[in-house]
């Protein structure tokens, strides 16, 4: 009787998604309970586009407004700022800690050439939006092919 192997693809494709989906795993899992470290830490972003602006909300609970430094440099929109313990001097035992204090600093690229002079930056209920309006389009010209 002849035995016959399953496809090499079949075992690479399992492999592929097997690895997808540990590493989606490592991604999605949550920081540890408790966290000592003063490192800085980085809020939440979401970036996209419209057909006219490239938009940036960046998630900053807990976090004044004059604390929020916003720069723009060669399509690198970065954010920083500091989110201030509100208890701060207050003896406590924690059971749990989830919530980042301190600096943060956060840097994204931006998808597309934007208008670097008319940005706009807006602060409300915990949520920055960053309006990036993109620089005019580049239009499509047809050029026609003539015989030499």
């Amino acid at each position: 009787m002849i035995e016959l192997r399953r496809d090499w693809s079949e075992a690479a494709f399992d492999m592929q998604k097997e690895m997808e989906r540990l590493m989606n795993e490592v991604v999605n899992r949550k920081p540890p309970a408790v966290r000592f470290s003063p490192r800085t830490w980085q809020p939440a972003i979401d970036v996209y586009e419209t057909d006219d602006e490239v938009v940036v909300l960046v998630e900053l609970a807990g976090v004044g407004e004059d604390e929020i430094e916003v720069t723009m440099q060669d399509r690198r929109l970065a954010i920083r700022g500091e989110r201030r313990d509100v208890r701060r001097g207050i003896k406590r035992a924690y059971s749990r800690m989830e919530i980042s204090w301190g600096p943060f600093d956060r840097s994204v690229s931006i998808p597309a050439d934007v208008d670097e002079e008319r940005v706009k930056a807006t602060f409300q209920a915990g949520i920055l939006e960053v309006v990036l309006p993109k620089l005019g389009r580049r239009k499509t010209h047809r050029v026609s092919v003539r015989r030499g």
